[in-house]
C-alpha cells in the first residue's frame, strides 16, 4: 500500500467519485480495511499522528475513510471540540448545519509540499456505517467537521486546492508552516 498524489501518472484515482460500499462487507473490502488501519497506524504527519485518510489516496475507489483527532491537535488548532481514536467510516457523508464557514490550514498527503487556506462549514451533520454494517451519525464541529468534509471530499474527486479562494493564503509547506506557527503562539 502506498500513497497516491497528484503528481503521480496513476492519479486519476484522485478526480473519480469512489464506489459505494454493499453490506455485509465481502473477504476483500475487509482485508483492504485491515491494511488501511495498519498503514494509517505507521503513518507519519509534520504534527505527530496523521489526522485522516481516504481509500483514494492509497488507490482504491471505495467510500471508506479513516480519521483520528488525537489529544495534540490542541497544539495547533484552536477550534478541537472533541478527540477521536482512529476511526474507519463507510459510506461516509455529511450535511451542513447551517452556511457559516470558517477558513483554516489544510495540507494533505495527495498534494505533497503544498498548504493553504480553505474554507469548510463550521458545523455539520454526518452519518456513517461502521465495520460491522451499524449506521452512526452525529454532529461535528470546529476541526472534526474539517476532517470529515476534507475526507468525504476525496471520496467525492474532490481536493482541498479545489476549495482555494483569493482571499486564501496557499504556498509552500514550510513557508505556510512558518505562517501558521507564528499565528497559533500569538493566539
Amino acid at each position: 500500500m502506498q500513497l497516491v498524489t497528484i503528481e503521480q501518472m496513476n492519479h486519476e484515482v484522485l478526480r473519480h467519485p469512489a464506489r459505494e460500499i454493499v453490506f455485509p462487507l465481502n473477504a476483500d473490502v475487509m482485508q483492504f480495511i485491515q491494511e488501511l488501519k495498519h498503514y494509517f497506524d505507521n503513518l507519519k504527519s509534520p504534527f505527530g499522528k496523521p489526522a485522516g485518510l481516504a481509500a483514494t489516496q492509497v488507490g482504491k475507489a471505495l467510500r471508506i475513510i479513516i480519521i483520528q483527532v488525537p489529544p495534540e491537535a490542541r497544539q495547533i488548532r484552536k477550534d478541537v471540540y472533541d478527540t477521536l481514536p482512529p476511526t474507519v467510516l463507510i459510506n461516509p457523508s455529511y450535511a451542513p448545519v447551517d452556511e457559516s464557514k470558517n477558513k483554516d490550514w489544510e495540507g494533505c498527503y495527495s498534494v505533497p509540499g503544498l498548504m493553504g487556506e480553505v474554507y469548510r462549514y463550521t458545523e455539520i451533520e454526518y452519518q456513517a456505517y461502521r465495520e460491522d454494517g451499524m449506521l452512526i451519525t452525529g454532529t461535528a464541529r470546529g476541526f472534526l467537521a474539517r476532517l470529515i468534509q476534507h475526507e468525504v471530499g476525496h471520496l467525492n474527486g474532490e481536493l482541498y486546492v479545489d476549495l482555494f479562494q483569493s482571499d486564501c493564503r496557499r504556498g509552500n509547506f514550510d513557508d505556510m508552516m512558518k505562517i501558521r506557527l507564528s499565528e497559533s503562539k500569538q493566539g
